[in-house]
């Protein structure tokens, strides 16, 4: 998960300091290509509105399921990320259904 030092790091959309009392958003590192344009924002902290309003939400969301989501964690579960931003835990989907 990004390290974030509230009122001291900067959204990485807005470049304004995250403050204690801010809706964040933020992931763990999942992008591992340096050229890829959504390199920057992997394992960074955004303002949850900021994060809402970004014209690249829905292709970060669909890298970050696409990716992260294929990964069968220790308790069973896939951690995927809904349309309102928050990363939630699913039971593992069977993939021969």
């Amino acid at each position: 998960m990004a390290l974030i030092a509230r009122g001291k790091t900067k959204c990485a959309l807005c470049d304004s300091v995250l403050k204690v009392d801010d809706e964040i958003v933020a992931t763990s590192h999942f992008i591992a290509d340096i050229r890829h344009p959504l390199y920057r924002f992997s394992d960074a902290g955004m303002h949850k509105t900021c994060f809402l309003n970004w014209d690249q939400r829905q292709a970060f969301a669909d890298l970050f399921n696409q990716l992260f989501g294929s990964i069968t964690w220790g308790d069973g579960t896939n951690k995927l990320m809904r349309d309102d931003c928050a990363i939630v835990s699913l039971p593992r989907r069977d993939k021969s259904s």
